[in-house]
């Protein structure tokens, strides 16, 4: 059950029938929340084993990208996957499949072995990175968007200009469901 921090908006027992569900249930229920400090979720701790998770480091993301390298049979520099994990934003999904591209694409090439290098990465940076505006916060995104085209001179060319535009219009699109009202709460300040 998901987001179960969040319940209890427009579902006044969705509580209530969730712990029923879990003391009768011989099925182990899984219950994933944002906040375990939430008092909406007060009344389930007592039913709920609590196990908590933080986000890998990227010493830790590149120590397990260089062991999943060497079972595939490629070469990866501890520092070059470091990189990797920095540019995917900690992603841990997102370095699995730069390691697989990277493989394949060395392999396509016919190179035989596949060498993952830091100054190799740093020469195709642009096609690993992880889309910036995905990492960013809805708070940050709502900044790009009403402090619009701040920083651009007043001769820029149309493609900086279009750039610009471009930006702005993917941050809304970082929490479209909050980035109206967001804007609408910021915009005079």
């Amino acid at each position: 059950m998901d987001e179960v921090d969040g319940m209890g908006a427009g579902d006044r027992s969705g509580m209530a029938e969730l712990i029923k569900m879990i003391k009768s249930s011989k099925v182990p229920i899984i219950c994933i929340c944002n906040d375990r400090q939430s008092q909406k979720i007060r009344s389930l701790v007592p039913y709920c084993l609590d196990l908590r998770y933080r986000r890998p480091v990227k010493s830790m993301i590149a120590r397990r990208a260089v062991e999943i390298g060497q079972m595939e049979g490629m070469r990866v520099e501890t520092n070059a996957a470091e990189a990797i994990a920095e540019s995917c934003g900690n992603d841990i999904r997102q370095v699995v499949n730069c390691l697989q591209m990277w493989s394949n694409k060395k392999r396509v090439g016919g190179t035989s072995s596949v060498d993952m290098t830091y100054k190799a990465v740093r020469e195709n940076q642009s096609f690993i990175n992880k889309d910036e505006i995905l990492r960013v916060s809805m708070f940050d995104a709502t900044r790009v968007i009403v402090e619009g085209c701040r920083g651009l001179s007043a001769n820029a060319d149309a493609k900086t200009r279009n750039a610009s535009l471009y930006k702005r219009t993917d941050s809304y699109f970082v929490d479209y469901s909050l980035m109206g009202l967001n804007v609408h709460q910021n915009y005079l300040k």
